[in-house]
């Protein structure tokens, strides 16, 4: 059953009145010059992609114009909670890292789910992730050196690409990178102090609690053999994040299922640091582009 417009705008309600920390982190950053400025160094082209059966996507592609031939090719999805749409914080976060790993990144502004709640976004992640590898020649990009990565809702879609990417044998990654990603949409349900999240679970799922087990909404619900053949991942953890616990568990599970694992931990870092730029943003973000420098191309 779907949620009621009064049900909704009550949910709407909890997100505007719990939504001071992302004000606050705003409100103190100063934004490097430097760190804007590359904005203005990156290639950029925006696009509407229509795929069969599924709302048209914007998609941003930012390139590096002294990328050189076989460079790599990453696809970034943008945290927001499923709710939120991409913004400017998302555009300076692509610009740095197509400019770091001297190639090209694809940011999907995929669905909000006010509008289309779930699948409508994994379907859009999935279908852009096979759209970008399908255009590598073209672009002059590495089909061997594509990754994908994701902030929050993000980074859950990151981590269902790349599920699916495995299951279907369409897409191979070199890497997935899962930073504070929403990996588990389910254990919000219970505790006053998860009221926020668990807002958004519930709007991304149209009221379906029993779908928030579904390993297509959270990862931590995927089997061994959904997990076995997932590429390399990098999970950067921030320490004050309500996820924390549950990518520790899904990295042990990748683990587990014969995947390699890199853990980058900020224990002093809230949820959204990276994109958002407070706490150690910078030395995260360089991670980030780091792993995809070193990441091996699939053979």
């Amino acid at each position: 059953m779907s949620l009621t417009n009064e049900q909704k705008q009550e949910l709407f309600d909890i997100l505007g009145r719990t939504g001071g920390h992302r004000e606050v982190m705003k409100q103190q950053r100063s934004i490097p010059a430097d760190y804007q400025e590359k904005l203005d160094r990156v290639e950029r082209q925006e696009l509407s992609l229509a795929f069969d059966s599924m709302p048209a996507v914007r998609v941003v592609v930012s390139r590096d114009p002294g990328r050189k031939a076989l460079c790599p090719l990453h696809v970034n999805f943008h945290g927001g909670g499923f709710i939120f749409p991409q913004d400017m914080d998302d555009d300076l976060y692509c610009a740095n890292v197509a400019l770091g790993i001297h190639g090209i990144v694809v940011d999907v502004d995929y669905a909000c789910s006010d509008a289309d709640p779930y699948p409508a976004a994994v379907h859009q992640a999935y279908a852009v992730t096979r759209w970008a590898a399908e255009h590598c020649r073209e672009w002059g990009a590495d089909i061997r050196r594509v990754s994908v990565g994701g902030h929050s809702a993000g980074g859950n879609l990151a981590a269902v690409t790349a599920m699916e990417a495995v299951r279907t044998g369409e897409i191979r990654l070199n890497l997935v990178v899962m930073d504070y990603a929403a990996n588990d949409n389910y254990f919000v349900l219970e505790g006053e102090e998860n009221i926020r999240s668990r807002a958004f679970s519930l709007l991304y799922t149209d009221g379906d609690e029993e779908l928030l087990k579904d390993s297509s909404v959270s990862p931590v619900f995927a089997s061994e053999d959904q997990l076995r053949g997932f590429p390399p991942a990098l999970i950067v953890e921030a320490g004050l994040c309500p996820f924390v616990e549950a990518n520790r568990k899904f990295g042990a599970m990748l683990e587990k299922a014969g995947s390699s694992v890199r853990f980058a931990r900020y224990p002093e870092s809230r949820h959204g640091f990276t994109v958002r730029m407070n706490g150690d943003w910078q030395d995260a973000q360089q991670t980030i582009i780091d792993a995809i420098n070193a990441a091996a191309p699939v053979s």
